[in-house]
């Protein structure tokens, strides 16, 4: 397990992509790459680990 967040969640019909706040990302540990290719690591991951966001 990485790390668990207490969160509220909104969901609004329509929406394509989700919206998550910098506080957010910082709490669930992270670390952003490339915002534009979906690329991150988590904070706990080893410096040669690329993770990939899913594609909606």
């Amino acid at each position: 397990m990485l790390d668990r967040v207490k969160a509220d969640l909104v969901i609004q019909e329509g929406l394509r992509e989700p919206l998550i706040t910098d506080i957010t990302i910082d709490e669930l540990g992270i670390q952003v790459i490339s915002f534009s290719k979906g690329l991150w690591r988590h904070r706990k991951d080893l410096p040669n680990i690329i993770r990939r966001s899913a594609r909606i």
